[in-house]
Parts: C-alpha cells; sequence; structure tokens
C-alpha cells in the first residue's frame, strides 16, 4: 500500500520555533534496559520493495527507511502523539523569512554516511536534485514542483530536463538555503519526506540504485543502513558503524540488524513463526486472525493489531476506452461491490467497509455511506455502458487474500454484465501492482486490494495527490484514475490554497462530491495493521510509530 501518515499542518506553522531545542534523549536512553544485537527475521508473502530513497514509496519501504534514514527534521521512536512532533535531526534548527519563501537550515557536523563520508548541507541539496530528475522520475518530484503547493524555485525546469540541478536550493557553509516560488504551510511536512533525506553522490543521478551487496552500495545516514538487497529474495539492513551518539544523533538501535524475506508461502511463514524460527508475519492468514486473539489477547505478546490512516479502494482507469467519459459505468462498479465480504477475506480485526476516500483519519471527513450494494441500481447503470464487453482488471496476486478479494470483485463484474471470457485477470506480486498501474498508458481499467495512506494528514494529501491531473507523468504516478479533469483540476487549485476550518470543509464536501459526480474509484474499506510475533521478541520494545504506522526497527529487540 502506498504510504503515508505524515505532521499535521496545523503543527508546522510554528516556523523557527518548532521545537529546536529537542532532541531524542529519552527515546535513547530507554534503550539501554533492553537487549542489544541480535538479527529480527521478517517474512512477507509480497514481492520485494524498491529501495532507493528518492525512489521508494511503499509501506514497507518507508518502514525501513525509517531506519536507514538521517532528515533535516525527524519524528522520534515514540509512540501516539509524542511519536508525531517533529524534531530536529541533521539540522540544528531553521529560520523562515518575512515572506515566507525562504527556509535556512543549519546543518550539524557529525553525521556520516555509512561508507564513512561526512554528511554535509550538499548531501541534502542533492537529494532534492534527484528527486527533480527527469530521468529518474522520482514520485517525490510532485511534492516539489506543485505551482498550487510545495514549488522549490527551479525545481519545476529540472523535472522538465532542461537542467540539471535545482537552482532554488543553495549551499553556504554549513547552511542550506531552499527557496520557494510562494510560500507553503505544508512545506516543512514534506521536506522531512524519506525522498529528501541525507543522501549520497555515490548514488547515480538519474538512475535507481536497485541491487545492494555492502554498506557502500547505498549509503545511508541514520542508524541502520542497507547492506544487502536481492530483489524478491533478500533485504538486510545492519547498524550503520559510524553512527555515534551526538547531537541529533540519540535514536535508538538496539538490533544488529534486520532480515527481510520475500515471497514467502503463507501458511509456511505462519508456522515458522509460530516455531519461532521467523520473528514477524506483518500479515497473518485470517483464517488464523480469531485464534491467535483468543490465545495471546491483543496488543499483549504475540498478537498485535493497530490502526491505519489509510482507505482501500478500487482505481478505474479514466484514460483507457472502457470507463473514459462513462460515468454511469463508474457508478454502477460503486453500486455493485460487495464490500462486508471483501473485507471480511482479510478477518477479525481487518478494518470495517466503507464509501468514500477520506477515512476518520483525515481532517474533514464526514460519517456518509455512498454507494450501499444495491445490484438493481448498479445493473441499470451498467446496461448500454459496457462498451465493448472487455475489460482488465490488475490484482495483488500474493497471499490468500488478495486473490480471495479479486474473485469477489471478478464476481460483481459478471453481475453488471460482464461475461466472463472477457474479464482479463492480471496478477502482480505485493507491491508491484502498484509499479505496473504507475504507468501511464497501462492497459489495466480497474486495480483490486489497491489503497492510499496519507503522506501528512491534510485532505490536500488526497485529492491532490490522487486526483490532480497535471500531476499525471510518464511513470510513478500515484493517479492510478488517471482522472484529468480541467473543472476538477481548478476546484483542487482552489482549495489548496485555503486555510483552518473552511479547508478542510470544503475538502470534504469536495470528497463526497468528486465520488457521486465522477466516481473515479471504488472505495472499499478501512485498514488495521495485524502482527504476529515469535516468542524470542521482547513486547516492551514495541513502539509504534504513529507516522510511519509501524514499529520502529531502531526500538526493537529480542529477549
Amino acid at each position: 500500500m502506498h504510504r503515508r501518515l505524515w505532521l499535521s499542518v496545523a503543527m508546522l506553522v510554528a516556523g523557527a520555533s518548532l521545537l529546536v531545542a529537542a532532541s531524542f534523549a529519552s527515546a535513547g536512553t530507554a534503550s539501554h534496559a533492553l537487549k542489544q544485537g541480535g538479527i529480527w527475521k521478517y517474512g512477507t508473502t509480497g514481492a520485494s520493495v524498491q529501495v532507493d530513497p528518492q525512489i521508494a514509496y511503499i509501506t514497507t519501504a518507508w518502514w525501513l527507511e525509517y531506519s536507514t534514514a538521517a532528515k533535516l527534521y525527524n519524528y522520534p521512536d515514540k509512540p501516539g502523539p509524542a511519536g508525531s512532533t517533529l524534531h530536529p535531526e541533521v539540522a540544528s534548527k531553521f529560520t523562515v523569512s518575512k515572506n515566507g519563501k525562504t527556509y535556512t537550515f543549519t546543518i550539524r557536523k557529525g553525521f556520516k554516511f555509512s561508507n564513512g563520508k561526512p554528511v554535509t548541507p550538499a548531501s541534502f541539496k542533492y537529494a532534492i536534485d534527484r528527486v527533480a530528475n527527469k530521468g529518474l522520475a522520482s514520485p517525490g518530484a510532485q511534492f516539489i514542483t506543485d505551482p498550487n503547493g510545495t514549488n522549490i524555485v527551479g525545481a519545476a525546469k529540472v523535472n522538465s530536463g532542461a537542467a540539471q540541478h535545482v537552482s532554488g536550493v543553495s549551499v553556504k557553509g554549513q547552511k542550506l538555503t531552499v527557496h520557494l516560488t510562494k510560500p507553503d504551510g505544508t512545506f516543512m511536512a514534506k521536506i522531512t519526506m524519506p525522498f529528501f533525506q541525507a543522501t549520497s553522490t555515490a548514488l547515480p543521478l538519474s538512475q535507481e540504485v536497485v541491487t545492494v551487496h555492502s554498506a557502500n552500495d547505498l549509503p545511508s545516514a541514520g542508524p541502520y543502513t542497507y547492506t544487502r538487497n536481492d530483489v524478491n529474495q533478500l533485504t538486510s539492513v545492519r547498524r550503520n558503524k559510524f553512527y555515534k551518539t551526538g547531537p541529533g544523533r540519540h535514536r535508538p538501535h538496539n538490533l544488529q540488524g534486520l532480515d527481510v524475506f520475500w515471497n514467502q508461502n503463507e501458511a509456511t511463514l505462519y508456522n515458522q513463526v509460530a516455531a519461532n524460527q521467523v520473528d514477524e508475519d506483518p500479515v497473518p492468514s485470517p483464517d488464523k486472525v480469531q485464534g491467535l486473539a483468543n490465545q495471546y489477547k491483543v496488543n499483549k505478546s504475540r498478537f498485535w493489531a493497530k490502526s491505519q490512516n489509510c482507505t482501500g479502494y478500487l482505481p478505474l482507469n479514466m484514460s483507457n476506452s472502457l470507463f473514459k467519459g462513462n460515468l454511469p459505468l463508474r457508478q454502477a462498479v460503486n453500486y455493485a461491490i460487495e464490500r462486508a465480504p471483501y473485507v471480511g477475506q482479510a478477518g477479525p480485526y481487518a478494518g470495517d467497509t466503507w464509501t468514500h476516500l477520506f477515512n476518520p483519519g483525515v481532517p474533514g471527513w464526514r460519517n456518509v455511506s455512498l454507494y450501499k450494494r444495491n445490484l438493481a441500481t448498479a445493473k441499470k447503470l451498467a446496461k448500454g455502458h459496457l462498451k465493448n464487453g472487455k475489460i482488465t482488471v490488475y490484482f495483488r496476486s500474493s497471499g490468500t487474500v488478495n486473490p480471495a478479494q479479486a474473485q469477489i470483485v471478478r464476481s460483481d463484474l459478471q453481475a453488471i454484465g460482464f461475461q466472463s471470457g472477457n474479464i482479463n485477470m492480471k496478477g502482480f506480486s505485493g507491491g508491484n501492482i502498484y509499479t505496473a498501474m504507475g504507468v501511464k498508458g497501462n492497459d489495466a481499467d480497474m486495480g483490486v486490494s489497491m489503497g492510499w495512506c496519507s503522506d501528512f494528514p491534510d485532505p490536500y494529501d488526497w485529492i491532490n495527490v490522487l486526483l490532480y491531473g497535471p500531476s499525471i507523468q510518464a511513470d510513478n504516478n500515484v493517479n492510478y484514475s488517471y482522472m484529468n479533469i480541467a473543472k476538477w483540476n481548478k476546484k483542487m487549485a482552489s482549495a489548496a490554497k485555503l486555510v483552518g476550518p473552511k479547508r478542510y470543509k470544503v475538502y470534504g464536501q469536495m470528497d463526497l462530491d468528486l465520488m457521486k459526480q465522477v466516481a473515479p474509484l471504488a472505495a472499499t474499506r478501512t485498514y488495521n495493521n495485524r502482527y504476529f510475533f515469535s516468542n524470542r521478541i521482547n513486547p516492551k520494545s514495541l513502539v509504534y510509530q504513529g507516522i510511519y504506522q509501524d514499529f520502529s526497527i531502531g526500538a526493537m529487540a529480542l529477549k
């Protein structure tokens, strides 16, 4: 699932006074009471994720990068509200010009990449150059080239291929200065995304790093670093030996490292965790969940369930012929989907049914049910709008839940008139479905078992990021519906300028209006994370980091 929950805009407008004197000392101190060392073994049924910091944009990838990245400001390894407050990390402070368009960061000395090279202000300038680079096609580019939001001077020019370096970012001594084309209250939330972490020039400017064999291949400056990445097999992180306690460097790093084993068999993985051969199954089989809850209780020892600021949905590709200019069919799909059994495939504690984009974690959300299943209405809307009667459906083939959900959707499509032989189901393992659907011109008419988690809890990140047409590029798109309607683009741009309660009110209504008047997707569910752990893990070390919506790797410890 794409990501992610970030700091609320209201917490950002404090400007230069934002916790300048704070540090991560409390988290680091607490770690000394826990066992040090050991390798945490994590298994998953899905395909591997991208590890390049300017490319990675999947939930699991950002969880890993929370342990490997060093950022200007970061979130502490703490649960609840304490973990959702930005603290200075590599930057000791920042100032904002009176016109709100220039941010100047003071960069600390002492941070080092895992190859031993020092982190400097230029390390952050290079990150921004890579994000903006046209050839690299980073999904992070949209967050610094948005004419209606954060727009760094010169970033759009680089993103168009007309330049190599972002002119609005400069370095002088220990100062990093970023010039915006206009004031933007969400800038700090965005510049602290993993895309903009300290980045080594060992990474090619316009080429993605995929294979990793040592700490020198993908240097990072956080407590951990990637030491191995064999695509679809094994990804390993280990302690960054150059990460030494000092100003800004107080994050816990109890484990020696963590190994992620990809493409595991669901039943085998469950049995291995039960037998304490693997330490974590992040998605236990639905038929096992209630038994785990009964045996271990919830959030006590080996079974845990935690909520996410995420919405599951079926994107409907409005650029391909089937759904293009076909509002009745898009509405028909919304009425046809059997949401209760769809969510039920994931088992107890998985989440609830949902019918519009904003979940309860999004400011401005409204408790409204728009599309209760009504097959008669769905059939009426679909009649005469199936075009050639053929549909291509991308679905997630890993595990047992995703294929089962795909079969429910297939059955629902047949119920509104599609013939079985005309429904082309294409399976993708794990997060590969996002890569495939992110390519402009792909042949998918819709996707199944997909979802979105906030990058930061502002409605902009749901509507403007997911549905704003001008942001569509050649690949790495997140507008999987490929919605690009001038009238709605204008409405989104106008809403982005609003502040305070009016902003949330307008976006909340737009969420409902989009679903009724455009229906670019069919919302299906909300989400909980569920975990099954081995008895090797120390449950007292489990710190659920709400921003990253997962347990902090650095805080985790074995018994």
